[in-house]
């Protein structure tokens, strides 16, 4: 998965002028979070009770991407 999402990452720089790309897994969820900073997404912050999942309130992570960074 880490490198589907570097190859997808690089792709997206190279075809477009986007500068950033940036992606809000839930806290709980280690493994997407893993799998972004082994792509070399920075860890930004949590967002704090940003979003409901079966009813509950939870937090999710920023990660981001700079073109710059590849």
């Amino acid at each position: 998965m880490t490198e589907a999402v570097k190859q997808v990452c690089g792709y997206v720089f190279e075809k477009s002028d986007i500068l950033r790309i940036y992606a809000e897994p839930f806290a709980y969820n280690m493994a997407s979070c893993r799998v972004l900073e082994k792509a070399g997404f920075q860890y930004e912050g949590t967002l704090r009770n940003n979003a409901v999942k079966n009813g509950k309130v939870i937090d999710m992570k920023m990660y981001s991407l700079l073109k710059e960074e590849i």
